[in-house]
């Protein structure tokens, strides 16, 4: 994985990216500060608004100047754009980073974007689609919100299958642009409505906790990839809403909080680097909280049980804990067929089985590769129900053939 800190030209020189008044953390927490001052018209807080999401637009350019060549997407001429107005001044300023080619304008495509929440609670950094379209000779919001989330899924398993995840998977439950409190017409909200739809991974930034601008800018280097992969291979544009597969064979099952399509889910990551900081911070959690109530813990996710904790208690209780960790809010975690099998009565297991997920796991580079916070979350005991399962890929093994073509 590319790192700022491995880049060929000094971003700080080029871009002015430091750690004072002009660095990209004081200037995203500018624009959520000022959402306070929000008005239609122009004013001095809106002037200040435009000043400061202009400087995020130049400083982003040079970023895209030092890393372009070294990710090897020149060809997809990328450029930078900030909105947030029509005609008047919108409630949710944007800034976003789109190829000329694939997504010239912001209603088209796909494209990463720095999305502000409307009462500045956070900012966000959202690998997104086009949310509007052209009705009556207007350009409108898109009317079918249903299009936009199939889409975004559509979107998100195409990542899963080409490059993985190395963010929160999310849709209008997963990211939270404020809207619903808005005295804003019906048209506005329903814009900002669409943005939350629209999302296929995104990047929560939480007001006066925004990490530092090296932490910023790595998070832009880590999801230019993505976005080229949806480039490389584009999205349906009318793709139906997904279906749930049904019938036997082998597959990756996911256990749900809810039942909306492309909730939030753990999402697999291909950087190994960043899956085993993520798998140790998460088991650090859970032995810590096993030990403090009393339990022995040993740690056997590498030979392949089903189960990641072996536990025992003085009172002569076993208990069986699988454990997952993510950088989303973990409303859906990634199983395989191992471990949904292990919880299974006919396995036999006398075991007691409980589910930890820690969530909300961040990632450093500021030092290397560290795994901080998380929150967790037991499910115990843990006993998984057919109903809250659903494959989202299938092994297929094709019949074999007489004659092959080399």
């Amino acid at each position: 994985m590319l790192s700022v800190m491995s880049l060929p030209h000094d971003l700080d020189a080029d871009s002015g990216m430091t750690e004072d008044e002009h660095g990209l953390r004081h200037l995203l927490q500018e624009v959520l500060d000022l959402a306070y001052q929000y008005s239609r018209d122009s004013c001095p807080a809106m002037q200040a608004r435009d000043r400061a999401t202009k400087e995020i637009a130049e400083a982003l350019k040079a970023l895209l100047r030092s890393v372009a060549s070294s990710l090897g997407l020149e060809h997809l001429d990328l450029d930078v754009e900030l909105g947030g107005r029509h005609g008047s001044y919108g409630p949710v300023p944007w800034v976003r980073i789109f190829s000329r080619h694939h997504a010239p304008r912001a209603h088209e495509g796909f494209y990463l974007v720095y999305l502000f929440a409307a009462d500045g609670s956070r900012a966000y950094l959202s690998l997104m689609q086009g949310t509007s379209e052209f009705r009556a000779g207007k350009l409108r919001p898109v009317a079918d919100s249903k299009v936009l989330v199939a889409r975004s899924a559509e979107a998100r398993s195409l990542l899963r299958n080409v490059a993985g995840t190395l963010v929160d998977e999310v849709d209008g439950g997963g990211i939270d642009l404020a809207w619903r409190k808005l005295s804003s017409g019906t048209e506005s909200r329903k814009r900002i409505r669409n943005y939350e739809d629209g999302t296929v991974v995104a990047l929560p930034y939480v007001s006066r906790k925004l990490p530092s601008d090296s932490q910023l800018l790595q998070d832009i280097v880590d999801l230019l990839p993505l976005l080229a992969s949806l480039y490389h291979e584009p999205v349906n544009e009318h793709a139906a809403e997904a279906t749930r597969p049904t019938g036997p064979g082998p597959y990756h099952a996911t256990a749900r909080a809810g039942r909306g399509v492309a909730r939030l889910r753990q999402g697999r990551l291909l950087d190994p680097v960043v899956r085993k900081a993520i798998e140790v911070c998460a088991e650090d959690l859970a032995e810590t909280d096993l030990r403090r109530r009393g339990w022995k813990v040993e740690r056997v996710g590498t030979y392949n049980r089903g189960y990641d904790l072996e536990c025992r208690h003085p009172d002569g209780h076993t208990l069986h804990v699988e454990v997952k960790g993510t950088q989303s809010l973990g409303d859906e975690v990634v199983l395989t067929p191992k471990e949904v099998r292990h919880t299974e009565p006919a396995t036999g297991c006398e075991a007691e089985h409980a589910l930890f997920i820690a969530s909300e796991i961040r990632i450093s580079h500021d030092n290397g590769v560290i795994a901080l916070g998380g929150k967790g979350r037991w499910l115990w005991p843990w006993a998984i129900s057919p109903d809250d399962l659903f494959p989202t890929e299938y092994a297929y093994r094709p019949p074999a053939q007489d004659e092959m073509i080399n």
